[in-house]
Order: C-alpha cells, then structure tokens, then sequence
C-alpha cells in the first residue's frame, strides 16, 4: 500500500492518503473498535526468500530481552512534563526551554510531577556535520543542546529530546536518525538526556520494501531501543509511530510510552477522536508501557475552558503521558487551576498504573471506570455531545461491590456525596465530571 504525507514548516499535522479507498465504516471500525488487532508475522515473505540470503534477523541475534526498554522501570507513571510543539511549533530556542523550565518551578508544577522539559521537531538542521552528528541549528542553540540540557538538571527537572526513526523529522526541516541510530543515541547520552521522543517520518520503506509497515515500524524500534540500552544511560523511549492504528498492541513491549493516535490538534473534534482511539486500547496500558493520545492542549486557544478541562480529565482516566503544551509563561489562571489540580492529577499517576475503562457509551454519553491502588474507583461521566444529558451509572457497573454505602468525591469541586448505587451526573456539553468512588461501610 502506497503512503504519503504532506508537511509544512508551521504545522506538522500530517494528511496521510492511502492508495486503496478507505469506506465511511472502515474509519468507524478503525476508530473505535476495541480488542486485539493481528500480531507481526516475522515469518513473512522477505529478501532471503528472493536472494538466498541467510534469513533476515531484525535482532541480529540478540534475545529481545537484550535490547527492549519494556520492563527497565524507566516510567513507573506516566510521564509528566512540557513540550513546546503545540503552542510554538517548530521556533523553539534555548531560550524558550530555559524560561519554561523555569515556569515549571515558579507554577509549582514541578512539586506535582511535571519534571520532562521536552524538545520536539526543528531543534537540528537538515544536514549531518562531516562525521555524520547531528547539529542543533544555530540560531536556536547558539551554544549547542548540552548547556541547555545542564541549564534544566540544575533545576531539578529532567531533558527530553527529538529525532525520527526515518531519515528526516516530519516537517523535513532536520535530519533524522535511521543509518545513525547507535551515533546518535551516544550523543544523546553524552548531552544527559533522559527522554528521546521517536517519531515516524521518512521511513526506509524502499530499502526494506520486502517487510509490511509493522514488521519494518518493530524493526527500527527495537534496533533504537538497542542503541539507547548500549549507551548505559537511563532515557524514556517514546515511540510515535501514528501511521498505524495497531501501534499500541507492540510498541509499550519496546519502549516506555507509545502513540496511538495521529498528531492532536487544538480543537474539540481532534481532542475527542484521540480519546477514542486510546480508549479502545485500554487492556495494553500499564507501568513502563503507557498510550499516548498526544500532548495535552491546555491553555492553547482553540478549545473553551470546560473542552480543556475535559482533556485534562479523560488523560488522566486513561493514565495517559500529561505534557503540558502551552506557553507556561503566559497562563490564564484558568489554564493553571486546570494543570494542577492534584486530584486529578493523582488519578493519572496512582501506582498501580490500570488505564480507564469505558463501562459504557450511549450514543457520546460515556463512562470510564479506573481501578486505584486502595482499591477505589475512579469515574468519569464525559458527555460527547452538544447537548445537556443526564448520565447514570451505578456503583456495581464501575466495578465495586461489598459495602452498603459509598462516598462519591468531586474531583473538581471538592464536594462529597454518599450512595448506596446509583452515580448520576447532569452533564453539560463537551463536559466531563470526574469521581473517586469508595465503600464507606
């Protein structure tokens, strides 16, 4: 199957064109279907069944437990931080890193756990030096990335970073790492780094035209998790492979966090649909292996203040990665009661790292349901749609039994009620409402 996608310089949201039509239920199936989708087949046709070739070996003999990131306990929770993308695009500086690093200590968001201070596309230039490195764009990185990086440690925070799997990044302004991946992982450790963001533009299909986009995507990212594992360093390997919609049922086996949606936008209709492409995959979420529905647009302006607040809610449920992607150093204090709101905030990051589940969705009237370390619920009443609705659920369809009473915590408001079954809500459009759910006797 051909694949495309286009890109300019001001938004890297990609517009992928299939060369076989895809149908109106095609893209619902593909949306919101949930259970497990077709394992790679590395017994497929390949080169060796052409050339008489030794057969080809994606792990060059390794066991996979020597060179996949899954189990390292590198990201016990999901990872909490910022990523200046969203908000600035591609114009990111060292500046910019240095004064949101900063906003990060000032806003006490540091003291809730947002500790990531992630670079994304555009940090490099297009072309290597003449021994193959990489190289930070000058105007940028005057200085280059490692005083950068030594600026954010001496805060307290921790440095993430961004390269693509393939040959460019996916504006196609800098180069990406695929023929490089032990150079480049040596120099990321060498420049302290302790997140690498992996993204999936201009992949080598053509050299390996012989391997479907799973096999070749499950390829590449265990030979990138190789690379960082040799360099001894401890860095969180992200991996965004948004091409393919089974992503998450192999990615978090090879690395910390994996993308199951394409990029987010700052709108409504884009938030939801990556909610509901995560949703679907609530069963492979877990320590060390979380999905990632992007980043969160909170405080940007295309969203109301009850949409943000919705986001910021339906991440947490999904025990999804909370990077911050606004201008910190400019934040309505709306936007910032909405960041740190501790509660919820403790939803996301509780210890024994289940993603919600939807226990139902009537036509856009939702409920999620996520099982806590003490045993407790948390319950998300999220109305999809543009009109009012009434939203019930009750305590044994969440997935709690044995007392006679419970106690219903507003995670928003701070109220407390008590129940003996029934979890009702009236929920206003586009709004989510979320509980923790505990038996009180």
């Amino acid at each position: 199957m051909a694949l495309f996608w286009t890109q300019n310089n001001l938004s890297r949201r990609r517009t992928v064109v299939f060369a076989s039509a895809l149908t109106a239920a095609s893209i619902l199936l593909a949306i919101t279907a949930v259970g497990s989708l077709p394992a790679f087949d590395e017994s497929s046709p390949n080169a060796s069944a052409r050339t008489g070739e030794p057969p080809f070996d994606p792990l060059g003999g390794l066991p996979p437990y020597a060179v996949v990131p899954y189990g390292n306990e590198f990201a016990l929770t999901p990872p909490m931080g910022w990523n200046g993308y969203n908000h600035f695009g591609l114009d990111v500086t060292a500046q910019t890193v240095r004064d949101m690093a900063r906003e990060l200590v000032l806003t006490g968001m540091k003291s809730l756990g947002y500790v990531y201070v992630n670079l994304d596309g555009g940090w490099d230039l297009r072309e290597r030096s003449r021994t193959g490195e990489l190289q930070p764009d000058p105007k940028k990185f005057p200085q280059g990335i490692k005083p950068v990086v030594d600026y954010v440690h001496s805060l307290g925070l921790k440095f993430g970073i961004y390269t693509s799997a393939g040959k460019r990044n996916c504006a196609n302004t800098s180069a990406g790492s695929f023929g490089h991946y032990q150079q480049d992982a040596d120099t990321f450790a060498a420049w302290g780094v302790d997140y690498v963001k992996l993204d999936w533009c201009f992949m080598p299909v053509r050299e390996y035209s012989f391997m479907s986009h799973v096999g070749l995507s499950q390829m590449l990212a265990k030979r990138f998790g190789a690379a960082l594992a040799a360099t001894g360093r401890r860095m969180v390997l992200d991996i965004n492979d948004w091409i393919d919609t089974s992503t998450s049922d192999w990615a978090n086996s090879l690395g910390n966090v994996g993308r199951i949606a394409i990029d987010i936008g700052d709108t409504y209709p884009s938030m939801v649909s990556n909610f509901i492409h995560d949703v679907a995959h609530y069963r492979t979420a877990g320590p060390d292996h979380w999905n990632d529905p992007d980043m969160l647009e909170v405080g940007n302006p295309g969203m109301t203040f009850n949409e943000q607040r919705t986001q910021f809610t339906l991440w947490a449920e999904l025990a999804a990665p909370l990077i911050a992607g606004n201008d910190l150093s400019d934040m309505t204090v709306e936007a910032r009661a909405i960041l740190t709101n501790a509660s919820v905030i403790g939803v996301d990051q509780d210890r024994l790292g289940a993603q919600g589940y939807p226990v139902t969705n009537r036509k856009g009237h939702w409920v999620l349901s996520k099982p806590l370390l003490d045993g407790n619920r948390a319950v998300v009443l999220f109305n999809q749609t543009d009109k009012p609705a009434l939203i019930r659920t009750t305590v044994a369809d969440i997935g709690l039994s044995g007392a006679k009473t419970y106690q219903l915590q507003d995670l928003w408001t701070g109220e407390v009620h008590e129940t003996d079954n029934l979890i009702s809500a009236f929920v206003p459009p586009h709004c989510a409402e979320m509980y923790i759910v505990a038996p009180v006797a």
